[in-house]
Formats: C-alpha cells, structure tokens, sequence
C-alpha cells in the first residue's frame, strides 16, 4: 500500500531532505557507500560463505537463500513484552530455521551501554550515549546494502557516520506537543487550549482550584521530561532547525531559550501544580491519573497518547494541541535501530531489521517507512492547530562530544534545577554548566 501520509510527514520529508543538501552530494555518496558495500559484501560471501538475506535473490543462481542463525533484539518496550514475543514467532514461522529473541530493558540506555562496553552487545538494538555520527563505525555494521533510501525512510540521512555510511534508520518518526485529558478541561471550564504561555498558566490555575493536578511529569522516572528539556526539542519548537546542534556554535549550553522552556516547569512546581510529591511520581501511576481525568497535562510525543486509551481512557477525551506559543511542532526520527558490529548473525539482523520497518511493532507507532498507510487522530489534532511540524538539519558529533566530555545529563540537571526553591542558586547551577561547556567547546568544534 502506498502511504497517505498527514500534512506534516511531507514537511518533515522536505525539511529533512533540504537539510542533507548542505556541503556535498548526498545522492552521490549514496551511490559511492552502496557500491562500496556491495563489493565488501560480494567479498565476505565468496571468501567467508557468509549468509543472505532471505528476501534477496543470488545475483548468480536467482535462488533465495534461506536465513538461519539466532539473534537478541534489545527493546525497551517492557510494556509491549508478550507483543513483542509474537512478533518474533511471527517472523520465525515466516523464517524456519531463525531464532529472534526480544529482550525487553527498563533502564535500556544504562544497561545497554555497559553491555557494550563489556563487548557484549544485543544482535539489534538502538544508538544510546554515547555512540555518535564519529563513533557509529565502532558499534554497527554498514546497512547501506538494505533495499531502502532516502525516499523510503524518513530521517534515512541522520544514520549516515561520519565516513558516509549508512548505519542506524529509525522504524518511527514523532511529533512533539502537549497531550490532555479532554474531560478534565471540561470540569475545570477550560473551552479551548491555550495559545499563549500566559493562557497556559490561566488554565492551570483553574485545574487547580478544580482539584485536578493541571501537569504531570513522572518525575521519579526522570526520562519523561525530555521535551521539556531537550536542547532538539526545545530548540525546535522555538522555531530553530539547527535543534542540537546551536549550541556546539555558542558557549552557552543553558541559554535563554531553554531558560524559558525549564523555568515554565520550574515556575508549575513553586505554585504546586505539579504532583504533589513529584519525587514519588512515577510513570505508571501518572499515565492512569491522565487516564483518569485526575492529571490534566504532559508534554510528550505521539506515540504516548494511545496508551491512555489502553488503560481505559475514552479516546475523544483525549487530545493534542502545540506548546502554548510554540513556532513549530518539533517533528523527530525515533530511535535509530542498527546491526551489532559483533552481531554472528549479520544477514539475518539485517532482515529482521527490514522487517521491523515494512511491520510497525505497534499500531499507536507512526512508521518511518513512508510506504506504509497510517492514520492518527492525536496527530491529526496537532496539526489542526495551524503550528507547522519542524525537523531539525542533519545533526553533527559536535554537540554530543562535548556534552558527553563534561558528562552533563540534561535530564538530571532539569530535576536539579526545577527543585531549586532559591532564584540565586538556581543561577549558580546555570552558570557552572555554561563555564563548563565554554571552556570544553574549542576542544571538539574547528576553528576554535
């Protein structure tokens, strides 16, 4: 089925697509990596007898290979376990001979990357820090011989490393904006979303005379609050492609457009309408009181929405509008799947990883694959709202080097910072990081 895709997946299409035009060719460095990938594969198959995928022909005998071997693929979708144990079967009925296993991880960025570090790496799994455009060649296997380019896969070019090869696509692509529990506005007499940060605050003041907690922000499991936080996201929605990579440009890491997005939240908490105890609010518990009418708000992607509805939520209650005053919708790859350089099963990583972007794991997903049909409500809503969805240009190694040198977690820094009750240290916390990154900056940009 050729793909009907809403509005704004066609701007992220074109945006994504100008924003790999920039210093070189990317059509010919397509052509340059796939050519060099074939021939290294022609010479690993002839030399190694290594595996074919079993949906390629042999060039020479036109017979299908048959795939074999066993492989672990690391989700963090511990919600999706038994989904995911299916969705394996499934392939492997398709496949006599493979053995796909899931391997569902709560804390996945932490666990996966002591595996990695530890030289044992899931066959399949995703880019966590602080693997990079420079360091991608270290961790995955070159996937440009993959029938797939860029006017399949949204996104296709950020998998490029640093040497012109392909090596992680995203499966999903997401859309940023606040989510609501529709019933909960109607109680508090709330007739329309706010526009403005201004109208925001109104809103929350009324939820909270209505005793319902107008944000909810899952605090004690920290990673909810990326959007709040994200240099990309935040940078996105005030209107700026360049997302990450501003800052690898300037030497402030915390300036006034992330100020403004932390300090909305920061200012949420003083007046006490957040959880009541935001360091006990987790991420169970807040997504059924957002089910329930009970928490008004979150900032959050579109994959989140759907799972209010599996824990009982009508889905008309349910809704997303734009950040109040948002320029733009922050439009994003998901995370970026590749092949475990150590994978002993490579062609069969590889098609599995094929199949995982022709069938979405889940339906509440937005496929990467643009030949895919999809139709959300919850995106439809967003984009109703006028605020044009924004991808960022293609990102560069700069910015994460340099974070990752001065070892700055953005996630727990927001935490630090929100909880602060004193204005003064608050801007000390600020401060320290911004000398920070100004003093390791020269180290990682040229010209500097």
């Amino acid at each position: 089925m050729k793909r009907k895709l809403a509005l704004g997946l066609t701007m992220i299409m074109t945006a994504s697509s100008l924003a790999a035009c920039g210093s070189q060719d990317t059509e010919s460095i397509k052509a340059e990596a796939g050519s060099d990938n074939a021939k290294g594969a022609e010479t690993t198959e002839s030399e190694e007898g290594a595996e074919t995928t079993g949906s390629e022909e042999n060039a020479e005998t036109g017979e299908t290979a048959n795939l074999s071997g066993k492989i672990v693929v690391a989700s963090n979708r511990t919600d999706l376990e038994d989904d995911l144990n299916a969705y394996a079967a499934k392939f492997m009925e398709e496949n006599p001979g493979t053995t796909v296993e899931f391997e569902t991880i709560k804390e996945y960025d932490d666990v996966v990357a002591t595996r990695i570090a530890g030289g044992e790496a899931p066959d399949l799994f995703y880019v966590v820090d602080p693997i990079n455009q420079d360091s991608y060649a270290d961790y995955f296997l070159p996937i440009d011989d993959l029938k797939y380019t860029a006017d399949d896969i949204l996104f296709y070019e950020n998998g490029r490393g640093s040497d012109g090869n392909l090596y992680v696509l995203p499966l999903t692509v997401s859309y940023c904006g606040m989510i609501y529990n529709k019933q909960a506005f109607k109680t508090a007499g709330i007739e329309e979303v706010p526009k403005t940060v201004d109208e925001f605050y109104a809103d929350c003041d009324k939820l909270k005379e209505a005793g319902i907690t107008p944000v909810g922000t899952a605090f004690k499991d920290v990673w909810p609050i990326f959007a709040w936080c994200g240099w990309g996201e935040v940078n996105l929605t005030a209107g700026d492609e360049r997302g990450e990579n501003k800052y690898a440009q300037q030497d402030e890491i915390y300036d006034d457009v992330m100020l403004n997005s932390m300090n909305i939240v920061r200012e949420l908490n003083k007046k006490g309408e957040l959880e009541d105890d935001i360091m006990s609010a987790n991420w169970d518990q807040f997504k059924l009181d957002l089910a329930q009418g009970k928490v008004a708000m979150h900032y959050s992607e579109t994959w989140l929405p759907t799972q209010f509805v599996e824990l009982g939520a009508n889905p008309d209650d349910i809704g997303m509008f734009p950040f109040p005053g948002a320029k733009n919708i922050k439009a994003g790859s998901g995370k970026q799947w590749g092949v475990s350089k150590d994978t002993e099963s490579p062609e069969l990583a590889k098609a599995f990883l094929s199949y995982m972007l022709e069938n979405p794991i889940s339906d509440a997903d937005i496929p990467s694959n643009q030949n895919l049909q999809v139709d959300d409500p919850f995106v439809a809503e967003l984009l109703s709202y006028g605020v044009e969805p924004l991808s960022p240009i293609v990102g560069t190694a700069e910015f994460s080097n340099i974070r990752n040198a001065i070892e700055l977690d953005g996630q727990q820094f927001f935490l630090t910072y929100v909880m602060e009750q004193d204005d003064a240290k608050a801007k000390e916390l600020v401060d320290e990081w911004n000398a920070k990154w100004a003093a390791e900056r020269p180290n990682w940009v040229e010209g500097n």
